[in-house]
């Protein structure tokens, strides 16, 4: 037996495929509109995350040039506690200097003062000497007078005897 082939609406059979087509066309677009929608979010959510690593890289070059400038700081402070230090250390010295130069100063001019009490002292030895040098030459010199008035004397004593014993005989 021959088939027969029964006429088909095919215009209903169109509209079930177009209305199918168009359901998994809007479904479809609804998936790109979610997935472009999730892009979208995801876009934000990665801006976000980039600008919140942004934000924390600031932050974090901020906290290190702010440590950098402490440690610069620091430094500076511990260069100039240094330099105080040693001008401190200077100034103490040049003070040791002095006083040393005071001290051994007081002790030449004591030693001055001692040699001066010692010169004094042999100026009066020698004005002594002196003095007893010129008593002895007084002395001396008297002695002497005294000597040659008795050499004299006897001189005079010899010519007398010489005369008398010219002329006893």
């Amino acid at each position: 037996m021959t088939q027969a082939r029964h006429p088909v609406n095919h215009t209903v059979t169109r509209d079930a495929d177009a209305e199918d087509w168009r359901r998994r066309s809007e479904a479809r677009r609804g998936r790109a509109e979610e997935a472009r929608a999730g892009a979208e979010r995801m876009r934000e959510e990665a801006e976000q995350e980039r600008s919140a690593m942004f934000q924390r890289h600031v932050e974090t070059e901020g906290a290190r040039l702010i440590a950098e400038e402490g440690r610069i700081t620091g430094e500076a402070q511990r260069q100039e506690a240094e330099d105080a230090r040693i001008q401190d250390e200077d100034l103490r010295r040049s003070a040791e200097m002095a006083r040393l130069a005071a001290e051994e100063a007081r002790r030449a001019e004591e030693q001055a003062r001692l040699l001066h009490e010692d010169i004094r002292r042999f100026a009066e030895e020698a004005r002594l000497h002196a003095e007893q040098a010129r008593a002895d030459a007084e002395r001396i010199r008297a002695a002497n007078e005294e000597q040659r008035q008795i050499l004299e004397e006897m001189r005079e004593t010899v010519r007398r005897y010489e005369a008398l014993l010219a002329r006893n005989g």
